[in-house]
């Protein structure tokens, strides 16, 4: 671990505050616009990693925030134009079908009907809110309810999560990415490992439903 913080102290230092601002723009904005990059890109843990690197570091923690709130609001509102002119075919989609279908009537339901709870919600939830844009695109929902929706709950999110990396950045510092790293590391391993055993499992279902 002493190893670890040292070499991210390093990172932190060598790395500009623009290159820290881009990440958090692109990852959030993407979470949300782009169905499959949904499923995999980690945006919580990109904020944390932000929020720290702007406690020791040289990105402004202000600047992040605003950063990731704009990000958040263009992938939702991106997300929701997909929905409405192509929803249909992104639902039928691999990646749509990972989500499967009663999640999605569940998802276009709740915010047709309360889209002031199930918006700012379901942006703690990972893949809820990558679910949430593309239903309300497709459920009908006015673009300025969904608009105002999804700015209180991505604003929410963003600086709720920055503002508390930020804090505990100031007083366990690096040690605190790099228990982050370790764990990215180790939830990336595992999800390999489920995702190998699955597909091992249908293989073996699929050959024993060719057996005569």
């Amino acid at each position: 671990m002493h190893e670890i913080s040292e070499w991210l102290t390093s990172v932190v230092d060598m790395a500009p505050a623009w290159a820290v601002y881009l990440v958090v723009c692109c990852v959030v904005y993407l979470e949300t616009s782009v169905l499959i990059l949904g499923l995999i890109l980690p945006s919580e843990a990109v904020l944390i990693a932000a929020g720290v690197a702007a406690a020791i570091g040289q990105p402004n923690i202000y600047v992040l925030i605003a950063c990731a709130c704009v990000a958040a609001l263009c992938g939702d509102m991106t997300g929701y134009a997909l929905g409405h002119y192509s929803g249909p075919r992104i639902q039928n989609s691999w990646a749509g079908r990972k989500f499967g279908a009663e999640q999605w009537i569940r998802a276009e339901e709740r915010v047709r009907h309360n889209s002031y709870v199930t918006v700012p919600v379901g942006r703690w939830i990972g893949y809820v809110r990558t679910l949430v844009p593309i239903a309300a695109g497709m459920s009908e929902v006015p673009a300025h309810r969904y608009a105002l929706a999804t700015f209180l709950g991505g604003s929410t999110w963003a600086t709720c999560v920055l503002l508390l990396a930020y804090v505990l950045g100031a007083t366990v510092g690096v040690q605190l990415m790099g228990v982050l790293v370790i764990g990215l590391i180790g939830a990336a391993a595992v999800l390999v490992l489920v995702r190998w055993l699955v597909h091992r499992v249908q293989v073996r279902h699929a050959e024993s439903g060719r057996l005569p």
